[in-house]
């Protein structure tokens, strides 16, 4: 029986964004062996910048920024507004830098909202 306690980290930004919560999660979960990244709200707007030592870069819109770090996967908890199409592009774009398995990494609440480019498409109409 393991004696080790649970850790969780919190990592929130109050500001107006560009505050390095991407550079700062990225850090903790290598230096923390972290195993989730949780996005509890938001969607594909955000864009959480992480620059490694390596040279890759990437600006995370839906996965957690820790993604860089194998195997530390991405719950998108239940207030989180999916968009699944830019998912699977975000997805690819992974691949191409490295992480092969992002979407074998990512739960996603079955609670989430979605929107899609219908979606897209009819607010622009309605605006």
């Amino acid at each position: 029986m393991s004696t080790g306690a649970t850790r969780y980290l919190s990592l929130l930004g109050l500001g107006f964004g560009d505050c390095g919560k991407g550079l700062y999660t990225d850090h903790f979960c290598a230096a923390l062996r972290a195993h989730t990244v949780v996005r509890f709200n938001g969607g594909a707007q955000a864009g959480h910048n992480v620059v490694r030592a390596d040279g890759r870069h990437h600006t995370f819109s839906q996965f957690g920024a820790g993604s860089f770090e194998p195997g530390v996967a991405t719950l998108l908890a239940s207030a989180v507004v999916v968009h699944p199409t830019a998912l699977l592009v975000e997805a690819a774009v992974l691949r191409d830098k490295g992480v092969p398995d992002a979407l074998a990494r990512l739960r996603i609440d079955a609670r989430c909202r979605v929107t899609t480019p219908v979606h897209q498409a009819a607010g622009r109409l309605r605006e």
